[in-house]
């Protein structure tokens, strides 16, 4: 019976082959074949040769690419284009070649019976998707909960597996997610997210480590963000899945970005999505597709780095050292040479995405997200699953501690102790709408801003409160800075104020100190006082009146800022530290002791 299965499939495969795969040709010469494609798939999946990144940037709004490399005298691009893009594709004049798609190449597995499906080895259906995901929250009530964002086109349901200790209500701790899947074809992700729901919640009390992961972060798990494209060929098999939704449109590029809307109707499944993160703040997420083996990071359709570059690129490089430790050859396309590290790769490096997930979560959201390609082949075929996964657990794992870094806190009203919705700037990274500010959580204030070594000065600003500065706020590497901070509500009468009224320098806490002191004070609104252009010093003295350190000089906005004094260079004695704006100016006394 294997051996008649085995020649059928043969023969089914090259009948395929044969009907679809052409050589490089005109559209006039295999114009039959598109035709047969878009008819009974609604989209094509093809390939061409072009000579300069220019063209593919000017197509990269226009069909969805899927795949570039450099091939030193040219640049091979993989795509997929839906009647309308193929019609604009035409007006190229490019010359390509269309080939059987991902999910026809060869058959694999899928089964209703959630017990075969739990060996990790073949594809649910969709019904005993559902099934499992309900049952994730039956077993384990009190750790998990499912969430629909909302329906398909189809009707179907897109499901998150919430996993915390405290799953049924809000502590103050970072969201992490995430998703696989948005395009259809794409499905390791799918399979590789259910096992890991299921070693989340299977392993809480007994191993440590993932323990104090659903303790300490909120995580929220998508397997399938696409299941009309998953569940093209029916809800009992993922065979003949198809990229885009059921309504042809690739939902990878159907988000706002840096140029506003993409063109052609927002897609449910899009708004889902968009209307989710606008709810509920996500500190960290990924999103897994297929088509090749990189770790792929924003921007992906502008080319200046992103200010968080470096940390992004840290953050890569972990995930791919960490797998390379199980598998040296698995996740090492090169496909750039930005960064060039093999694995590794800029999104704008590679090839231009407009209306990308990646880019939307990262820009509009305060949240940072990088797009993990985990198999070359996209339909992985099922036997491969358990490896694949071996090779990825530990930096799946390791991934998600990373929102634990950095500098967290929460932000309060300083009247009422409640929690405060702020945004947290970084100095020196604003640009581009600020797009690396975060937010804090309006339920419990909390707010997680992961950074990189060195030291750094925040802003926090609240509608209604008066805005706070805090400068000398050090952050290492693989580690947690706490800073708690209380906003001042704005004095009544004041309507629309967003500054103190008054210049303030406030005693130093703690004092006596060693080595380390802060020191806050006040700028109002520079109609209420004359100063030089906004310039403020704020400086150090002994006792002698000599200079020792000069904290802050610089022109600065109406609003509180705090100082942080690191005298760790200097003697034990009395200081004294001057501010000065304008025409005003404090001096105040503080003792460092050793």
């Amino acid at each position: 019976m294997k051996k008649l299965f085995l020649v059928l499939f043969c023969f089914s495969f090259l009948f395929i082959s044969n009907s679809y795969s052409q050589e490089i040709k005109s559209y006039n010469d295999q114009k039959e074949t598109v035709t047969k494609y878009l008819s009974e798939r609604g989209e094509i999946y093809f390939r061409f040769f072009v000579s300069s990144r220019d063209i593919i940037k000017k197509l990269a709004n226009r069909i969805s690419i899927d795949n570039v490399r450099d091939n030193v005298v040219n640049y091979e691009v993989i795509a997929y284009a839906n009647s309308d893009e193929m019609e604009v594709f035409r007006k190229y004049n490019i010359d390509f070649e269309v080939m059987v798609p991902p999910s026809l190449q060869f058959p694999v597995k899928t089964s209703g019976d959630i017990r075969e499906i739990m060996a990790w080895d073949v594809y649910p259906t969709y019904d005993a998707y559902i099934t499992m995901m309900n049952n994730f929250a039956t077993t384990y009530p009190n750790l998990c909960r499912i969430v629909n964002i909302g329906s398909t086109v189809q009707g179907r349901s897109m499901l998150y597996a919430v996993i915390s200790d405290s799953v049924n209500f809000r502590k103050p701790k970072p969201r992490f997610m995430y998703t696989s899947s948005m395009h259809g074809d794409e499905t390791t992700g799918y399979v590789f997210m259910l096992r890991l729901i299921d070693t989340l919640l299977s392993s809480y009390g007994t191993n440590p480590k993932l323990t104090e992961l659903v303790k300490n972060i909120e995580i929220w798990i998508n397997p399938l963000a696409n299941p009309d494209g998953t569940y093209y060929g029916g809800n009992g098999t993922v065979n003949g899945a198809r990229r885009g939704n059921y309504n042809n449109v690739d939902l990878n590029r159907n988000f706002p970005d840096f140029y506003g809307t993409p063109s052609g109707t927002r897609q449910v499944e899009t708004q889902n999505v968009m209307n989710q993160l606008n709810r509920y703040n996500f500190t960290l997420s990924m999103n897994f597709h297929g088509g090749a083996e990189v770790i792929n990071y924003p921007w992906d359709c502008v080319q200046p780095h992103h200010p968080d570059n470096d940390w992004f690129l840290n953050l890569s490089k972990r995930y791919v050292d960490t797998v390379h430790l199980v598998n040296s050859t698995y996740l090492d396309d090169y496909l750039s040479n930005d960064p060039g590290i093999p694995g590794i790769t800029n999104g704008w490096a590679w090839y231009y995405v407009y209306g990308g997930r990646q880019d939307y979560m990262t820009f509009f959201t305060g949240g940072r997200e990088i797009t993990a390609e985990i198999s070359s082949t996209k339909l992985l075929p099922q036997a491969q699953l358990p490896a694949y996964y071996n090779y990825n657990v530990r930096s799946l794992i390791n991934y998600m501690k990373e929102c634990l870094y950095g500098v967290r806190g929460i932000v309060t009203d300083s009247v009422t102790n409640l929690p405060l919705k702020s945004k947290i700037r970084v100095a020196s990274f604003e640009y581009m709408n600020d797009s690396t500010s975060v937010r804090s959580d309006s339920t419990c204030g909390d707010y997680h801003r992961m950074l990189k070594t060195g030291t750094y000065t925040l802003t926090f600003k609240s509608q209604g409160y008066y805005p706070k500065t805090i400068s000398g706020v050090y952050v290492k590497m693989d580690s947690t800075t706490v800073l708690n901070v209380k906003l001042r509500p704005m004095a009544s009468g004041i309507s629309g104020n967003e500054s103190p009224i008054s210049f303030m320098l406030s005693q130093n806490y703690p004092n006596p100190f060693n080595p380390l002191t802060n020191i806050k004070y006040s700028i109002p609104e520079y109609g209420k006082w004359k100063t030089e252009n906004g310039m403020v010093t704020l400086k150090v003295f002994d006792l002698l009146g000599k200079e020792v350190v000069v904290l802050v000089n610089q022109k600065q906005s109406p609003g509180d800022y705090e100082i942080k004094f690191d005298g760790g260079k200097l003697s034990s004695g009395i200081y004294f530290y001057k501010l000065t704006a304008g025409d005003f100016s404090d001096v105040k006394s503080m003792i460092l002791i050793k």
